[in-house]
């Protein structure tokens, strides 16, 4: 299981599954109070992988890595929201690859050409679920080939429909998140049942 450290961690967002085959979960925000206090803001239903939690993640299992992970850049093929949070534009050229041969393995690229003459497997970020999206800097420090990639925090497809692997909920949660999240606070987010997250955020349970 990956652990980042939480020292600087102000701002997590905790994700709890009742079980590892679960595709539901429940999203709460937590945010420091300084010596070792943590104050709850809100919380929302959540769904997560087909095929549930992975403590050890691999591309293709459908399954939602359990951990503590750095948030990373947010984005979508719309406009920014409001607050500080970096984003990015997705566009028609940009995709996330998910082909473990390939030296782009778990990484954003922009490219022109046909992308499948030069990945096996690769995401679109222009995608109606990609609206609004950040990235869950999963398998990032260093890039495991095959542990995998495009672990992402966007848009359900609804209630009840479950993911490849990312972390997902109801838009308005998304905008409100990436909205919430400010670079200075080092947002995180803890992944897991109650028994990992008494190691990873026990002041949430």
């Amino acid at each position: 299981m990956e652990v980042c450290g939480i020292e600087r961690t102000r701002q997590l967002l905790v994700v709890e599954a009742p079980d590892y085959v679960s595709t539901k979960a429940v999203l709460t925000l937590w945010e420091s109070e300084g010596a070792g206090g943590w104050r709850r803001i809100g919380g929302a239903p959540a769904a997560i992988g087909r095929n549930g939690l992975s403590l050890l993640k691999r591309e293709g299992d459908g399954r939602t890595p359990a951990g503590r992970f750095r948030m990373g850049t947010g984005f979508g093929a719309e406009p920014a929201p409001a607050g500080a949070w970096s984003y990015r534009i997705a566009g028609e050229q940009d995709y996330w690859v998910d082909d473990p041969n390939s030296a782009d393995y778990n990484t954003w690229v922009r490219y022109e050409g046909d992308p499948a003459q030069r990945w096996k497997s690769f995401e679109r970020l222009a995608i109606p679920l990609y609206r609004k999206a950040a990235v869950i800097r999963y398998n990032e420090d260093p890039i495991v080939r095959g542990r995998g990639s495009a672990i992402f925090f966007h848009i359900w497809s609804g209630p009840d429909l479950s993911s490849a692997g990312c972390v997902t909920v109801a838009e308005e949660e998304v905008v409100r998140v990436l909205e919430w999240m400010v670079p200075d606070a080092e947002p995180a987010m803890a992944i897991g049942t109650r028994q990992e997250l008494l190691r990873l955020a026990p002041f949430a349970l």
